[in-house]
C-alpha cells in the first residue's frame, strides 16, 4: 500500500470545478482547500506506484489544474 500527498495549484476560478472532478476518482482518502502556496491538498492510497501514476495523470487531465506535486509518505506517525 503506497500513501501520498497531492498537492495542487489551479487557475483563478477553477477551484469549485476542479473539487467536483477529483471527487468522482478512485484511490482518494481526503480532498483538502487550503490556503498557501497550493489550493488543494489530496491524500491518496494505491497498491503500486503504477497506480499512482495513473491517478496524478487523471488529476492533470482535469481542466482548471495548473500544476501539481506529488509526495510519497514514506513513514506515518499517529499522535
Amino acid at each position: 500500500m503506497i500513501k501520498a500527498y497531492i498537492l495542487l495549484i489551479t487557475y483563478v476560478g477553477n477551484l469549485k470545478a476542479v473539487l467536483e472532478e477529483l471527487r468522482k476518482l478512485d484511490h482518494i482518502e481526503s480532498i483538502s482547500v487550503v490556503a498557501g502556496d497550493y489550493d488543494i491538498i489530496v491524500k491518496a492510497r494505491v497498491d503500486a506506484l503504477e497506480d499512482l501514476m495513473t491517478l496524478t495523470d487523471n488529476i492533470h487531465a482535469i481542466k482548471g489544474v495548473k500544476r501539481t506535486n506529488t509526495q510519497v509518505i514514506e513513514k506515518e506517525i499517529e499522535v
